[in-house]
């Protein structure tokens, strides 16, 4: 490469060089403005927030002892509730298996009292349907006795009337 090429290209890198330094001190100009005018902007809200500040401090001072007492005792308040709690469950709990077993010999003896209402029922129908049929029975064949003497005559196996050929 010849020397004249060689100092173009040196030279043009120098421009390059110095229009970017030239660029990059522009940026930094316009960075400064803005800094400035955020500061001038933020300036009066510093001072305007400067006592609220001072009288939350204050506030936090004097009352955090308070506060931290407060919540201690809503911790120990909470802890002793959830004791409580616990323990009416195991309460309800206990309640609640001696209710099963007291309704499970409730129904037992319920069940027993049915039975025993069922067999006495059944032992009534037959002491009070037995000799019923016994009597029925027993008139029956008087009619029949009757009926054979008064007629004379026994009626055939032929003549046999509706309500006993429903049962033959």
């Amino acid at each position: 490469m010849s020397e004249d090429a060689f100092r173009w290209i040196v030279v043009i890198g120098v421009v390059l060089a110095a229009m970017a330094f030239i660029v990059q001190a522009a940026f930094v100009y316009g960075m400064y403005r803005v800094a400035k005018a955020s500061e001038e902007k933020l300036t009066p809200l510093l001072e305007a927030a400067a006592p609220i500040l001072g009288t939350v401090r204050r506030f936090v001072d004097e009352n955090g002892p308070k506060l931290s007492a407060a919540i201690e005792n809503a911790s120990e308040t909470v802890k002793t509730v959830r004791e409580q709690v616990d323990r009416l469950g195991e309460v309800v709990k206990e309640v609640g298996d001696r209710a099963r077993a007291q309704i499970a010999r409730i129904d037992g003896a319920v069940d027993q009292t049915v039975e025993q209402l069922e067999n006495a029922s059944h032992t009534m129908k037959t002491a009070i349907t037995r000799p019923a049929r016994e009597v029925n029975g027993l008139v029956n064949g008087l009619r029949a006795a009757l009926s054979v003497y008064a007629h004379g005559r026994r009626e055939s196996v032929d003549h046999a009337t509706q309500d006993e050929e429903m049962f033959i």
